[in-house]
């Protein structure tokens, strides 16, 4: 396994993945939303690489921050790349754009992408509602995913080999009602002997989750909380979380589960994990 390497979870779908003093970045968002304030930009100011996984303004609007920082080198969608050359003047240099079922070589990190489904989003609808209830932060939420981020760019997970040959796979948002087995039967023989799952729990997904577990076989998972502020933002609830643990203990006997919370950070040696309490605290 990789020596002192860890992951490391920020809060949102903001993860750390560090091995040999080099650090890859899914969605790095640090800024204070929907009441949360848990960490700043010098947080991320050590990437190496950031992995973008889809358009939405919680996952997207702190990377250019974070790219002009760091000089990290970003690995995204076609799609997403280009947003950034052109809206945030990102240099093309620091772009690997990278198709599904594609992967690339980057800072001695074997990075393969793939598409996931995401729950379904209706901007009109989000936004109508806002309106009628008079929430301004819903309100500002829709419009500004419809313009300040690509909203329209294509889901995707990735798989990272280490340099030791450690893998991790983050699936984000993508164990929900829409995922079939069907979906998740090409990537558990794709990246067959898995060791680490990333996986996104909420709203009531948690068989969903369970299959996702059960299908990938990792011999660890570490379940995170995309939108729980958000959620409570939406005014709606979720499965608790022990109860996406606990199901999916139940189910994979064999796997080890790990809930995060912003700030756990876990080793990549022997997959303990601690809180590494953030310089912030939520609202």
């Amino acid at each position: 396994m990789a020596s002192n390497g860890y992951i490391k979870y920020y809060g949102w779908s903001a993860l750390e993945l560090r091995v040999d003093g080099r650090s890859v970045f899914f969605d790095p968002f640090f800024r204070p939303y929907c009441g949360a304030h848990w960490f700043d930009l010098p947080d991320f100011a050590h990437a190496d690489i950031v992995c973008v996984t889809h358009g939405h303004e919680e996952h997207f609007l702190d990377v250019p921050a974070v790219v002009a920082a760091s000089g990290a080198r970003v690995v995204a969608t076609p799609a997403v790349c280009r947003f950034l050359a052109r809206r945030n003047g990102v240099p093309e240099a620091q772009l690997r754009p990278i198709g599904w079922n594609e992967s690339v070589s980057v800072e001695g990190f074997e990075i393969g992408a793939f598409a996931w489904k995401h729950r379904d989003i209706n901007l009109v609808k989000a936004m109508t509602k806002a309106v009628f209830h008079g929430n301004a932060t819903q309100l500002a939420w829709a419009w500004s995913s419809a313009t300040n981020a690509p909203f329209y760019a294509g889901y995707t997970g990735y798989h990272v080999r280490l340099p030791d040959g450690t893998t991790v796979l983050n699936y984000n948002e993508g164990f929900n009602s829409k995922t079939t087995g069907e979906d998740l039967a090409p990537l558990a023989a794709r990246y067959a002997g898995l060791d680490v799952l990333l996986a996104g729990m909420q709203l009531d997904f948690v068989a969903d989750v369970v299959r996702g577990v059960e299908t990938l076989g990792p011999r660890v998972v570490m379940l995170y909380p995309p939108h729980e502020k958000f959620h409570e933002m939406m005014e709606v609830r979720s499965t608790p979380w022990e109860e996406f643990a606990r199901a999916v203990r139940a189910a994979c006997p064999d796997v080890r589960v790990v809930v995060a919370e912003p700030g756990t950070v876990m080793s990549l040696d022997d997959f303990s994990h601690s809180v590494d309490a953030p310089r912030r605290l939520a609202a």
